[in-house]
């Protein structure tokens, strides 16, 4: 569901509908079978290396995101 931003016309408020939450797996779910078809492929080692590189990097997406939104724009 999204609303307006109450304070911001420029947002849109998302949030959740209940009752439309338990067909996320329903949705996801082919994802997930590619994605594990995908990792079948690799060794354990290489899957240590994957998991720790998206261990690491997601911070660093999020720190590098909240960078760009707050230096002063031209």
């Amino acid at each position: 569901m999204a609303a307006a931003d109450p304070t911001d016309r420029r947002k849109v408020v998302v949030a959740p509908v209940p009752e439309a939450l338990g067909r996320i797996d329903e949705v996801v779910s082919p994802a997930r079978e590619r994605i594990a078809e995908v990792l079948t492929a690799y060794t354990p080692e290489q899957l240590d290396v994957l998991f720790d590189y998206f261990e690491r990097a997601a911070p660093a997406f999020r720190a590098a995101t909240r960078q760009i939104r707050t230096r002063p724009r031209r």
